[in-house]
């Protein structure tokens, strides 16, 4: 990535940014530890293709953190020395940088995918000099494969741990054996679950990342009811919900394509998310509907206190007319609404009207077809 520092000609400086981070991480540091993905193969990812694991030396990164100091710094000097020292955060901002919050670093995202399994000893140095180059960072997090989890010893993850790496986000995406096999996740229930437990056991916050839809309209109540078994027995402090969006090109595409994988439609994906709600028993977590992809944000909560509220949701969009369903579908699709209750706010049921009667002019099938399009370009 290259910077300019608000006058082009005044100062450039250079450091290389990860194509993906997970949407909590929209307003933190970016650091790139690692290239692409260690596994791969999942059936329904396109994010690194044909790509290789690349581990990049030590040095390397810590010249980027140098940089990204550098950046900052540069910032804040422009600010002050223009009467913005009050509004660094908008400075920040309209100079592409969304990770200063009060004018100083606080979250950090280690990527790309799996960045743990660099060697222990080498990630910890790097984030031992995040701490000392940014003294505000109050958060340090990054993306886990389960396996690499099991793999690592208690010893190596307490240093990264001590380091100041907090907070691993986890691709469960489903509990169920024979759908993990399926979609070539490269790990088994009982690896998912010894994973998250040794991340907890660490003192490591832990999201977990499930995928509705995943099972289509043959497994969905396996993949519903396996997923609830992995989250009860790992507990971990966030389920995040990421609906499956079926990307062109993908290997799980092509099967859609030759009729061997059929997906859910909208109702079918919040029946399955009902299941798996209903299944979860013991779990302390918080529930988080955090991502455009996912129909219902309000299937959202602090478990187990706010389950019957979540239930009460899926209830409610399942118990309703079939037209009223379409219409709430399109417009949360387009963005025009995130809870149930806005499709009543002023000009959302015209705009979203309108829209629906052209999709089905376009689609004269059913509406699902055009709506798994839509989310397509959410991927």
């Amino acid at each position: 990535m290259k910077v300019w520092i608000l006058d082009p000609a005044a100062m450039t400086i250079y450091y290389e940014q990860p194509p993906y981070r997970p949407p909590t991480e929209a307003c933190s540091l970016l650091v790139r530890v690692t290239r692409n993905c260690s596994w791969n193969r999942c059936e329904f990812c396109c994010m690194y293709p044909g790509q290789k694991l690349e581990i990049r030396p030590v040095e390397d990164v810590k010249n980027d953190i140098r940089s990204m100091k550098a950046h900052v710094d540069a910032i804040k000097e422009w600010a002050w020395a223009n009467g913005y020292g009050d509004r660094v955060d908008q400075v920040a901002r309209a100079n592409g940088v969304p990770w200063l919050s009060g004018g100083e670093v606080k979250n950090v995202f280690i990527a790309d995918s799996n960045s743990v399994i660099m060697k222990s000893e080498d990630l910890a140095e790097i984030i031992r000099f995040l701490y000392e180059t940014f003294p505000s960072i109050e958060r340090v997090t990054s993306y886990a494969r389960a396996k690499t989890l099991v793999k690592k010893s208690m010893d190596d993850l307490r240093l990264l741990r001590d380091a100041g790496l907090t907070r691993l986000h986890v691709g469960l995406e489903t509990g169920d054996a024979e759908l993990l096999q399926i979609i070539q996740k490269g790990a088994t229930p009982d690896e998912m679950i010894r994973g998250g437990k040794k991340a907890l056991e660490t003192g490591f916050e832990l999201s977990e990342y499930i995928m509705p839809g995943l099972g289509g309209q043959e497994m969905w109540e396996q993949h519903a009811r396996g997923t609830a078994h992995v989250l009860n027995e790992v507990n971990p402090h966030f389920i995040r919900l990421r609906t499956l969006a079926i990307r062109p090109g993908t290997p799980l595409d092509k099967l859609h394509r030759k009729g061997r994988f059929e997906p859910l439609d909208d109702v079918g994906v919040v029946r399955e998310i009902r299941a798996l709600l209903a299944g979860l028993e013991g779990c302390t977590g918080t529930v988080r509907s955090d991502h455009i992809l996912n129909l219902l944000e309000e299937v959202s909560g602090r478990l187990p206190d706010a389950l019957p509220a979540m239930l009460a949701v899926a209830d409610r969009f399942l118990e309703m007319d079939p037209d009223e369903r379409d219409l709430f579908v399109v417009a949360r699709r387009l963005g025009m609404v995130r809870r149930l209750d806005d499709l009543d706010a002023p000009g959302v049921r015209e705009e979203a009207s309108a829209v629906l009667r052209r999709l089905r002019e376009r689609y004269p099938g059913p509406l699902e077809g055009a709506i798994r399009e839509l989310m397509s370009r959410f991927v």
